[in-house]
């Protein structure tokens, strides 16, 4: 892990797997288990916090490890609405389910409010270069927050990386390598090699190695808490690659049933393509997070991009999510996939990339759901970043003389 400098204030180690916690002075690995830990706040802050309408995820600055919230680095991420998709839930068998529209961050992802937090730590540890492995939408929120910043951002993109999104980055001005590996865990290897020979800060949202760069996951939680008046769901789905964001959204509900404003969580679903599925691999084997290690997916193959991780980068959180809140790991096909991206846009008029849209094929499966189930379903990703994919699976324009008759013929067809 990168060197941090003095440690912040009101935070803690927690690990997952066996319950030890330890002061921020000694190391993030767990000393009794060796698994990573985690962060852990310990600031009582006032309800009237979660029941406040927040302006980005900075409103939650109290529960996030910088030293100077004043001094972060935001483009307004966070604040995102909770959208009621009625149509889509009858689709589903569903009695209730909202839409987390996660796509309306400022670079179109959730991975926005992870970056804004982890960037903002690198510069309070005096950092003039960040540097990121990413399938696409964490190298993009890297490179525009970077301009923010006005640091260099250098980006380590593997195989599964999109056309669109590598354009995205390389207009913010980013550093971009494409590295010649099927596998996201080499690519890791050599930005982290990179990092540790040039000093460079790590900003990859895999809390194995960088446990400060996923925290800002938890704001989720805190926003779903106020949005639905702390009566919260009984399932919260979202796509699983590494694992960060249903991990810290599971983090961000222990931190309010810490402060005694929620006795329930929800159940955790992490949706996963067939493809590539190492989390249910590692549920259906009983696996601890360092045995998931030594299993990684073989070959992930999936249009679902932004996922086709072959290890749970943090497994050491959405294991214990999904064990501790007896949720599930959640397989789609290609073809499930492709539908859900069509039917979330013609359905309820929101666009999301095939990444954010396995979560979306998932709803159907839910173990136990049905008519009276109360479902959250989080959509990370803006479709207009493989725009490609909706191209090649909508039918073209139909070329009209200007006249009527021609407009009606065309409508009946």
């Amino acid at each position: 892990m990168t060197d941090t400098g003095a440690p912040v204030q009101g935070f803690e180690w927690a690990c997952h797997a066996c319950g030890a916690s330890g002061p921020l002075t000694e190391d993030f690995s767990c000393p009794r288990c060796g698994d990573p830990r985690s962060l852990r706040a310990l600031a009582e802050v006032p309800a009237a916090l979660f029941h406040d309408r927040p302006k980005s995820l900075w409103h939650y600055a109290p529960l996030l490890p910088v030293r100077d919230p004043f001094r972060a680095v935001t483009l307004g991420e966070g604040a995102t609405p909770l959208v009621p998709a009625r149509r889509l839930a009858r689709s589903c068998g569903l009695g209730e389910l909202h839409l987390k529209n996660e796509t309306l961050n400022p670079t179109g992802s959730f991975k926005d409010r992870q970056v804004s937090v982890g960037i903002t730590c690198a510069l309070e540890r005096g950092c003039d270069t960040v540097a990121v492995v990413s399938s696409g939408n964490v190298g993009v929120a890297t490179a525009a927050y970077a301009a923010r910043a006005g640091i260099r951002a250098v980006l380590f993109m593997h195989g599964q990386a999109g056309a669109g999104k590598i354009a995205q980055a390389c207009a913010y001005g980013a550093r971009v390598l494409r590295v010649d590996t099927p596998a996201p865990s080499e690519a890791f290897r050599l930005c982290l090699d990179a990092c540790a020979a040039w000093g460079w800060a790590h900003l990859s949202t895999a809390g194995m190695y960088e446990p400060w760069n996923v925290e800002g996951a938890k704001t989720v939680a805190y926003e779903l808490f106020r949005q639905y008046g702390g009566d919260l769901p009984e399932w919260v789905v979202a796509p699983v690659g590494g694992g960060g964001l249903l991990g810290g959204v599971w983090r961000g509900f222990l931190d309010l049933k810490r402060l005694g404003l929620v006795d329930r969580i929800p159940r955790m679903a992490g949706v996963q393509a067939a493809g590539c599925a190492p989390l249910k691999q590692a549920l259906d084997g009983g696996f601890s997070f360092q045995e998931s290690l030594r299993h990684p997916w073989p070959d992930p193959k999936t249009i679902a991009g932004g996922i086709a991780d072959d290890i749970l980068f943090d497994g050491h959180t959405v294991l214990p999510a999904l064990r501790t809140t007896g949720g599930a790991a959640v397989t789609v096909e290609e073809g499930e996939i492709e539908a859900a991206a069509l039917a979330l846009a013609r359905q309820e008029g929101v666009l999301c990339e095939p990444t954010a849209a396995v979560a979306v094929a998932a709803l159907s499966k839910l173990p136990g759901a049905g008519p009276d189930t109360r479902v959250c379903c989080l959509v990370t990703g803006n479709g207009l970043k493989d725009i490609a994919f909706f191209q090649e699976r909508t039918p073209g324009p139909v070329p009209v003389r200007p006249a009527l008759e021609d407009v009606r013929k065309a409508l009946e067809d």
